[in-house]
């Protein structure tokens, strides 16, 4: 059951720790610029546009006007608060804030951008949309909620699609794809945070707080409430933790008064390596406050991450429900707790992956020997950020198309043998691989091993005996190799006789000094 009654020796110990959690000082981000000066973009049905009336002092307003629902398709709209561009019939209209009156909003994400009202043809709401763009007439700023590394990103490579995560989650569509790489748009940005959850390699990561602030927030308070509490009751009563947005603060607190709460800008925002490093340090249980609900884009991704670390805390033998979100407050009333053992005492990672398999090995070295044993290899959800890859055999040519594209250099070659290895920690199941092959040999599936050894350590995927130069003896190819290029070109016009034939079969120097040497090449 929930504590509904708090001791006084839990309120001393939460009190210490929310002091201790005071004296940090986390790293400051940057800050987003809105210019607004009131030019209002009114768009909608040219009946409707005449009934607006006049706008408050200092709007002026330039209208874009159709006739009939199916016109407003040819109008697209670009940009944020004080940099819109609206583009119709072929021209641009720019625009520091959009009245959208169509019967459907043109905008449809879920999170829309700043800057943008559309109030649909119900009138009687146009008053409170008028008084709603005159408040953001002026200068504005905001956190720049995020930070995108572009080396570590495993959207593509070559031009070859991989993953793609963060534009599906996104509630505010502001990340693009530019092919390799992506593009995340600060203004339109909204800060929900489900990008760096989702995020396999931590290309993008959340910076309001930054990661690693985030981690020591979360160890500071559970390690200090733990070290008070065994000082006042002589015993570690494992807290519950939740996180909260700030508006939703209180009503948490109201909801689980002995629990510890941590206000975040979005709940989307803390990930599974925030969840199992907790548990880690030694809360026994963490919930995700979502009385108001979060995008459906974001809700479902986040719902697959969870899945992913249930299945992971099953295979140790603790109860998944220890980790969940929590929209509606009657779901707080019964819950599962996680008890280990000894916790753990391990310094915040900034790295994604590596603050979760730290987190993972503690809590599987504190599990039961026999469940852990059981469970070694665990399946997981599709779009999992963990996994194995896998080659067919009778397929690869060792090419290394899949080693030279991985992102997360998890596919490594033999060096001077033909060879293709994984090491599975790094593998961010972000689908290159697959898609670079030009044989169709390679495929991708997500697990996770709880043994760290054989995680780490390179495992060959495939090799073959090298193919030596048949004039100099000197190895340049495999023998997979040759034999499919003899394949594909059998029957092709410059390699009709044996000896054209045998140069395939030659390293490059000794090919050309053959055809030179062959009176019958045409050079």
């Amino acid at each position: 059951m929930t504590d509904l009654f708090v001791s006084e020796s839990k309120t001393q110990a939460k009190q210490a720790a929310y002091a201790a959690v005071q004296k940090l000082k986390p790293e400051s981000t940057s800050l987003v610029e809105y210019k607004s000066r009131g030019h209002v973009v009114v768009i909608g049905d040219s009946t409707v546009i005449a009934s607006l009336g006049g706008f408050p002092e200092p709007l002026t307003i330039e209208t874009v006007e159709f006739k009939g629902a199916s016109s407003s398709s040819d109008i697209t709209i670009e940009g944020a608060l004080g940099q819109f561009i609206v583009n119709v019939s072929a021209q641009q209209i720019k625009a520091d804030l959009i009245l959208d009156l169509s019967l459907k909003p043109l905008l449809t994400m879920a999170l829309k951008p700043p800057g943008y009202v559309a109030s649909g043809h119900d009138l009687s709401e146009l008053a409170e949309a008028k008084e709603e763009l005159h408040e953001l007439v002026g200068t504005f700023d905001k956190p720049k909620y995020f930070d995108y590394n572009e080396s570590l990103c495993a959207h593509g490579a070559s031009g070859k699609p991989g993953c793609t995560r963060c534009l599906d989650a996104c509630p505010a569509e502001a990340i693009t794809s530019l092919v390799n790489k992506i593009a995340v748009d600060p203004f339109r940005c909204q800060g929900g945070g489900i990008c760096a959850t989702v995020c396999p390699s931590g290309a993008i990561t959340y910076s309001y707080p930054k990661p690693r602030d985030m981690l020591t927030h979360v160890r500071t308070l559970v390690l200090t409430f733990l070290k008070e509490i065994t000082e006042i009751d002589g015993k570690a009563t494992a807290p519950d933790l939740v996180f909260v947005t700030e508006d939703q603060q209180e009503r948490a607190v109201q909801i689980m008064p002995a629990a510890l709460v941590i206000a975040v800008e979005e709940v989307a925002s803390v990930g599974p390596e925030v969840w199992l490093s907790a548990l880690a340090w030694g809360a026994r249980s963490i919930r995700l406050f979502n009385l108001d609900g979060i995008p459906d884009s974001a809700e479902q991704a986040l719902g697959l991450h969870i899945e992913m670390t249930q299945k992971a805390l099953v295979g140790m033998g603790y109860p998944d429900s220890c980790i969940s979100v929590v929209a509606d407050q009657n779901e707080l009333i019964a819950t599962s707790h996680l008890t280990q053992k000894k916790t753990a005492s391990h310094a915040p990672m900034g790295d994604k992956r590596q603050a979760f398999y730290m987190a993972l090995d503690h809590l599987s070295a504190q599990a039961e020997a026999a469940t852990v044993a059981a469970n070694l290899e665990i399946s997981l959800p599709v779009g999992s950020i963990f996994g194995e890859a896998f080659i067919d055999k009778s397929k690869c040519t060792l090419c290394m198309s899949c080693v030279s594209a991985c992102p997360g250099n998890a596919l490594q070659d033999g060096r001077e043998l033909p060879q293709v290895s994984l090491v599975e920690d790094k593998c961010l199941q972000c689908g290159v691989c697959v898609s670079t092959c030009p044989e169709d040999a390679m495929s991708i599936t997500p697990r996770l091993l709880l043994d760290s050894k054989p995680r780490k350590k390179p495992r060959v995927l495939h090799q073959d005996e090298p193919f030596c130069c048949i004039k100099c003896a000197k190895p340049f190819a495999t023998n997979a190799g040759i034999k499919t290029i003899l394949e594909k070109l059998s029957g092709h016009y410059m390699f009709t006789n044996e000896r054209s034939r045998d140069r395939l079969k030659m390293c490059d120097d000794c090919r050309v000094v053959d055809m030179i040497e062959d009176p019958d090449t045409d050079l």
